[in-house]
């Protein structure tokens, strides 16, 4: 899309920006999905033609605005084509869109008005749930076409988040691709923050996949051993396990079968590599890819370490979609936690992030106007157990439009399919 102020065909001026931020963003963030735009991309010393590139490539769906004449605009829209990209192309009501373009698909107009981008907001939905549903050729390459599904390469960490890092291909420059927690290889415990396991400029080997249309970097290989490891390395279980590395991070055994895990420190001293060592199970933990050992001639009197707490059930938690009147308990810079009427014996707090609020309330937090007790009407978006923290479940809502229900009204209502 175009950037910074420009003119639209019917003579006034906007700015661009205001239509993405305003707008664009907030919206597709309520769609479940992450919005992004070149300029955007954090962390990023590519030109801006590479991070276009890559952004293309990358991408879900492209959403391509010819409101105004843009030679770069018209350059992405000819890449999304050549790599065959779910595509929606919009216009502003009163643009001359070129005839071969409006000959190669359907052109949503809109109006830049009060009245009019709600109507764009409806439309544009709409084409991205209607190709969410579509059954979607594999997308194509500018480079020569490789069949495989998994296709092995090297790849250097370019961005490190919380949940995911994002990796190039070292032998192909403009292969980029995220990879996220639960791609981490399943030898290895999946950490509670990226950070701990990978930094910017690390190398490591690793699998280009596309996965429902989107290329993505795994380092799992195979079929997940985890269901076969729980039966197999069972709490109070021996084995004979063989020191397969020894390191700063510690002493690293494997057992039979090929689960790892990583000998405590005070157990550790004098083992070195190809040494055979006698284990006892503690524990195993498949969310988090963990396998907890002891040396099985462990000292008396040496504390166990504390297995994780039982997975909850998810029968005492709220459905996704139910409405519910809930309460401020815990106001925050970008968030606020709130407690819903419809259950007020969970252990667990629901999180209402900034993105997910009504303007007028993300305006008020802003201005940290926003206190304990402040009442909200909100749907809920997600109900899950935590990867990071066994034992918890996770509930995410977003605020909805109704009339609120006094704190003691405690019945859901269900939102209409």
């Amino acid at each position: 899309m175009p950037y910074d102020e420009k003119e639209l065909p019917d003579g006034r001026v906007e700015n661009f920006d205001d239509l993405y931020e305003g707008h664009f963003e907030d919206w597709i963030r309520n769609w479940e999905l992450r919005p992004e735009r070149a300029d955007k991309a954090p962390g990023t010393t590519e030109s801006a033609m590479d991070v276009a590139w890559s952004g293309i490539d990358r991408a879900g769906f492209v959403v391509v605005d010819l409101s105004v004449p843009s030679t770069s605009v018209a350059m992405e829209l000819a890449w999304a084509l050549c790599l065959r990209k779910r595509l929606v192309v919009i216009a502003h009501e009163d643009a001359v869109v070129p005839t071969n373009a409006r000959g190669h698909f359907r052109v949503v107009r809109y109006e830049w008005s009060t009245r009019g981008l709600p109507k764009l907001r409806s439309s544009l939905h709409a084409e991205i749930e209607a190709m969410r549903q579509q059954r979607r050729e594999p997308e194509m390459d500018l480079r020569p076409y490789i069949p495989e599904d998994r296709l092995r390469a090297k790849a250097r960490v370019e961005e490190v988040s919380e949940d995911y890092i994002r990796v190039r291909d070292l032998g192909n420059p403009r292969r980029i691709a995220e990879m996220h927690k639960q791609d981490v290889s399943y030898q290895t415990t999946v950490p509670d923050h990226m950070s701990q396991r990978f930094f910017v400029g690390k190398e490591f080997s690793g699998y280009f996949v596309n996965r429902e249309n989107t290329l993505i970097f795994t380092q799992q290989e195979g079929e997940d051993p985890w269901e076969e490891w729980e039966q197999t390395y069972r709490g109070g279980s021996a084995f004979t396990a063989r020191v397969y590395d020894v390191n700063k991070a510690g002493v690293w055994v494997e057992l039979p079968g090929g689960g790892r895990s990583r000998v405590r420190d005070h157990e550790a001293a004098g083992l070195k590599e190809q040494d055979e060592v006698p284990v006892v199970i503690r524990w195993i933990d498949r969310a988090r890819q963990r396998i907890e050992i002891a040396l099985a001639d462990q000292p008396t009197g040496v504390p166990a370490p504390t297995a994780p707490p039982p997975a909850p059930s998810l029968d005492a938690y709220p459905q996704v979609g139910e409405r519910q009147g809930a309460t401020v308990s815990v106001p925050n810079a970008g968030f606020v936690l709130v407690k819903l009427d419809g259950y007020p014996e969970l252990p667990t707090l629901a999180l209402l992030h900034a993105r997910r609020m009504s303007q007028s309330l993300r305006e008020e937090l802003e201005a940290n106007r926003v206190e304990e007790g402040r009442r909200v009407w909100v749907a809920v978006t997600e109900v899950a157990r935590s990867r990071n923290k066994p034992g918890r479940i996770d509930i995410k809502v977003r605020e909805v439009e109704g009339e609120l229900p006094p704190p003691e009204a405690g019945d859901a209502e269900e939102v209409p399919a």
